[in-house]
């Protein structure tokens, strides 16, 4: 956690450069350092100085409808600041909702920060507010089904509301034009379980100059609902923003909840998370490593695989009482146990997985017609990767050294090795893996979660050999200690990436006045259409996969 002094060093520059366009900083929920900005139009030189100067990597971009509070809106970018600080500097601004009739405007950050981007679309989209010299007027969230004048985050939409159709907003795809260019849609209906997502390639041949995804055909206004739960439901609805996040996510939720209220779960209780944690990481990358086995037509690696992600969702049954680890949080600490049975099981079945896990692996590392196709395909550079703020393996794939349980760490972890041990790859040496993973490539990203499954047994082992003898496993959490209107981040990494939960606590203390959720699958959606450049079509079903990317996680 970030001690005052630190704080005070940022504080202090922060103060230095913008003067009297300051209006205070403030520390908050221990790591959260608050600048809030006079003027609108000073967001964009904050928002880059931070980025720039400070090393801030955009975490979220969160809008509230604070006007029944202070008559505003408010507009809030965080970002994350790592390297053993452990710090995140939201900048803050307000935004009068100006006169009847017209909408009210922030100037976009998107020009100066790519990562922005989406974000801004999204604000537009939901609150209606019009972020000035933005790249891309499209609507994103709302299809060209929804009215312009229908703003769902408003606190003056209802819940309720019926929302009529029109049919007059057609979207307009970016068209490239030339000699021998060929347009291929796909989707957003696909041949096959998969959730809907619309891709429209451009190629010449059979090679892809330009792709241009669109998603939120699963929109189902989970942030807005949120808004009409109490505070327990709201958990139950964060573990399934993503069923395969189920952990990570209600992990994010918990943690803002109880910073808020200031109240830390019992050591037994976050030693718990933990495992469960990775017990999500391993079956997630797996099954994914099953996928790309699939994809390149190599299927005893995919059987093998699938077997063994099996193996693991059935332990997930026996350790939690659900195959995708619903249930396992509670607000203040968790709601099940790792029995002294359950632990010897586990560490026996996990021991299991990993064996057959490191063989299956060597086979397919020793198979060139494998290696080959990976090789080279979706290759996602150092620069492009900073530039679009992927998190997570897509991230570390491509020499970015960015996790959370290391940047800002957590619960059980603050305690924990998270790196990698190289030295456990089989047929692959620490110099080979160093340059595998920052080429970028689907095989980097193949090589990134092999290290992460070894690694995330590795962590569990080490927990349940020093797991608290102590019963305790929740915390009382009084209501009476969410101040109305109190806020705060959650975090977490999931085996996608850093999922962050923004609250805001409502007038009854039972409730939420705001909910932001953005997860892995948010910030690293844009890396597809820049990893499938000069590939061939016949790909991208492989580079898809290597992502491991989340409709769901992303559409809300």
């Amino acid at each position: 956690m970030t001690g005052p002094t630190q704080a005070a060093g940022y504080e202090a520059r922060l103060r230095d450069r913008f003067g009297e366009g300051v209006v205070s900083v403030r520390l908050l929920n221990g790591n959260e350092l608050h600048l809030t900005i006079r003027s609108k139009e000073d967001l964009p030189e904050a928002c880059t100085y931070v980025h720039d100067e400070l090393k801030g990597v955009l975490a979220t971009v969160v809008c509230s409808d604070e006007r029944r509070i202070s008559g505003e809106f408010v507009l809030r970018y965080a970002f994350g600041i790592g390297g053993g600080e452990d710090l995140f500097v939201i900048v803050e601004t307000r935004i009068e909702q100006g006169s009847p009739g017209s909408r009210p405007s922030f100037p976009s950050v998107a020009l100066r920060l790519q990562a922005a981007t989406l974000y801004e679309r999204e604000i537009r989209d939901m609150l209606g507010l019009v972020p000035e010299g933005h790249p891309d007027e499209r609507p994103m969230v709302l299809h060209e089904q929804w009215p312009e004048d229908i703003q769902p985050l408003r606190k003056d939409f209802d819940i309720g509301t019926k929302v009529a159709r029109v049919t007059d907003r057609p979207y307009e795809f970016l068209k490239v034009d030339g000699e021998g260019v060929s347009e291929i849609p796909v989707g957003p209906v696909h041949a096959g379980i998969i959730e809907p997502g619309h891709f429209r390639f451009s190629t010449i041949g059979d090679s892809i100059i330009n792709l241009e995804t669109r998603l939120y055909y699963t929109h189902r206004g989970v942030e807005k609902l949120a808004e009409s739960m109490n505070l327990d439901k709201v958990l139950l609805v964060s573990e399934r923003i993503s069923g395969d996040e189920a952990v990570a996510n209600s992990t994010a939720y918990c943690q803002a909840i109880e910073k808020i209220a200031g109240v830390t779960p019992p050591r037994r209780a976050l030693q718990v998370r933990a495992v469960c944690a990775e017990m999500e990481r391993v079956y997630n990358h797996i099954g994914t490593l099953a996928g790309l086995s699939t994809d390149v037509g190599f299927g005893y690696g995919a059987a093998r695989l699938s077997i063994l992600k099996e193996r693991m969702m059935r332990l997930n049954e026996e350790v939690a009482g659900s195959r995708l680890l619903f249930g396992v949080n509670r607000l203040g600490g968790v709601g099940v146990d790792l029995s002294e049975e359950k632990s010897v099981r586990l560490l026996g079945v996990t021991d299991e997985v990993l064996g057959d896990f490191k063989r299956v692996v060597s086979v397919l590392r020793s198979d060139s017609s494998v290696m080959d196709r990976l090789r080279g395909t979706g290759a996602i550079s150092s620069a492009a990767a900073l530039e679009i703020g992927v998190v997570g393996v897509t991230a570390r794939s491509s020499g970015l050294g960015i996790d959370t349980r290391r940047d800002h760490p957590y619960g059980a972890y603050r305690s924990l090795r998270i790196d990698p041990h190289h030295d456990n790859l089989q047929q692959v040496t620490r110099f080979q893996a160093e340059m595998t993973r920052r080429r970028g490539d689907v095989l980097a990203r193949f090589e990134t979660r092999v290290e992460e499954v070894i690694n995330s047994v590795e962590i569990m082992r080490e927990v349940l050999q020093d797991l608290d003898s102590g019963r305790e496993l929740a915390v009382p959490l009084t209501r009476d200690t969410l101040k109305p209107y109190s806020h705060a981040l959650g975090y977490a990494e999931s085996h996608r990436g850093q999922t962050v939960h923004w609250v805001m606590i409502g007038e009854d203390q039972d409730s939420l006045f705001r909910y932001k959720v953005r997860t892995a699958s948010f910030s690293n959606w844009p890396a597809i259409e820049a990893a499938v450049l000069n590939d061939i079509v016949a790909d991208f079903p492989l580079v898809n996969k290597s992502l491991d990317l989340s409709y769901a996680g992303n559409d809300l």
